[in-house]
């Protein structure tokens, strides 16, 4: 009797088991962060330059009095209108020969 309590009690374990494993491991999260989706950018060593100088946040943006420089020009930069200057929109308008 004692022997068919304790199989009994493993079958349940083991049975039990597999499905408490498939709950606790981790999910993989979808790549849907901005570094996954968004295109790499790329600049000369002028254009990198540059950029860095004009953004002194340093949060790779061009805002706030940091645009100044750049208003004459913004309607053809800032291509998305959100009133910044990205690196992906600064390194295309030096591409154009906007911002030189």
């Amino acid at each position: 009797m004692n022997k068919l309590a304790a199989a009994s009690i493993l079958a349940i374990a083991v049975a039990t088991s597999g499905a408490a494993w498939a709950q606790t491991t981790a999910p993989t999260a979808p790549a849907t962060t901005p570094s996954a989706t968004a295109p790499a950018v790329t600049m000369d060593a002028a254009t990198e330059a540059k950029f860095k100088a004009a953004d002194k946040s340093g949060k790779g943006v061009i805002e706030g009095a940091d645009v100044t420089p750049y208003k004459a020009v913004m309607d053809k930069v800032d291509t998305d209108k959100d009133g910044k200057i990205s690196k992906a929109e600064f390194a295309a308008a030096a591409k154009a020969g906007v911002i030189k």
